[in-house]
């Protein structure tokens, strides 16, 4: 899995490029929003097997409780926007999207399981074709002895540069869109 941080950027990422919200709340839910499926990593401790449907990457990680938290914040969060609206759709499918980010992300690592992005109907786990991501250790002290400054290195070119990138290009794009109807 990538870092917490790294799910967090992209969620933000996100949710600059689909959606016009703004505010602290908003913020703080799409990142909510990006991590929420790693807490599934936490059911290993109550004796969750590796290969059970609700371990690690597993149903937390599926599009269908990607879906389902999306409408949750929205319900939960957004009380303001009238239900069934238009705004209310386009929210929800943000939080989709930010939520999907998630899985995508732990399919593109190099290591642990595949993602059950398809669970409860389908029990197997993906990666994707490309798998250039690090993958990050469940301990801490694992990732600041041995490993976390190779997996920093792979999550800055393989995430952040992009992200940071990405976020530039809309600045450009909204600075551009916005100066041409000034004037």
């Amino acid at each position: 899995m990538p870092t917490v941080i790294s799910h967090s950027l992209v969620g933000v990422v996100f949710g600059k490029i689909f959606s016009r919200r703004a505010g602290i709340k908003f913020w703080i839910l799409s990142i909510v929003c990006a991590v929420l499926p790693d807490l599934d990593a936490f059911l290993r401790y109550f004796g969750v097997p590796d290969e059970h449907m609700f371990a690690h990457r597993g149903f937390f990680h599926s599009m269908i409780f990607t879906l389902m938290i999306a409408f949750f914040i929205v319900l939960a969060g957004f009380r303001e926007i009238k239900h069934f609206s238009k705004e209310r759709w386009s929210i929800v499918a943000c939080f989709f999207l930010i939520g999907l980010s998630h899985g995508i992300l732990d399919a593109m690592t190099t290591g642990g399981s595949g993602v059950g992005f398809f669970m409860p109907f389908d029990s197997a786990r993906y990666f994707l074709p490309v798998r250039p991501i690090r993958v990050s250790p469940f301990s801490l002290m694992r990732f600041f002895e041995s490993e976390g400054k190779r997996i920093l290195v792979s999550e800055l070119f393989w995430i952040w540069i992009p992200s940071v990138i990405t976020l530039i290009i809309l600045k450009l794009a909204y600075d551009r869109r916005y100066s041409k109807k000034i004037s």
